[in-house]
């Protein structure tokens, strides 16, 4: 009887070790993120801050104030340059791709347009598989992005740096009255190379 009870108790301390190191971890940093062009648009650095890999926690705005984050696993966004260093390329997960490998994901591809005075971007999820066109500009001393196709979609966010491995993504939505109020906060916290 002892020697059966320790084979339990052995057999189940085993699995219990195994159990912890197959538990998923948050997927690593790419940590190769190009380098802009020398001579990209100077406003190029409007969106530098999205270079690098982040972990993402999610806030609703309730009784006017942020909520704490959203239980569970995190939210992933990273950014690269690319097209050769003239624009900044980043991808969405909706839960962090190493601890749920089959969640959401999304691309977007964001252009200066020195023309127009105004970022082009170009969105597509899998959750929809449509492409979507968004504008940013400065506005207010906010960097501040809206939806334009589908025009169906009406949407408004603002990002604002908060320390040099930090950054906010505040969602709006219209408040009645002709103007825009917070609706989530997407909270990004850098995740250190190796």
């Amino acid at each position: 009887m002892t020697l059966r009870l320790i084979a339990i108790v052995a057999a189940f301390g085993c699995a219990a070790t195994l159990s912890a190191q197959e538990e998923p971890q948050l997927a690593p940093p790419s940590c190769d993120y190009g380098q802009a062009n020398p001579l990209a648009p100077p406003e190029l650095a409007q969106f530098d801050f999205l270079i690098g890999d982040f972990t993402i926690s999610a806030h609703a705005w309730q009784n006017g104030a942020w909520s704490p984050p959203r239980p569970g696993i995190p939210a992933r966004w990273n950014g690269r340059y690319g097209l050769g260093g003239f624009s900044i390329v980043d991808d969405w997960y909706g839960r962090d791709p190493g601890m749920q490998p089959d969640t959401p994901r999304g691309t977007n591809l964001r252009i200066w347009d020195g023309e127009a005075g105004e970022w082009d971007m170009a969105w597509i999820h899998t959750g929809t598989n449509q492409v979507q066109d968004l504008r940013a500009k400065m506005e207010d001393g906010k960097l501040t992005m809206w939806n334009v196709y589908p025009e169906s979609i009406k949407s408004r966010a603002y990002f604002e740096r908060t320390g040099p491995d930090n950054w906010h993504r505040i969602s709006l939505i219209p408040d009645g009255e002709g103007g825009w109020s917070p609706q989530f906060k997407l909270a990004a916290t850098r995740i250190p190379c190796p």
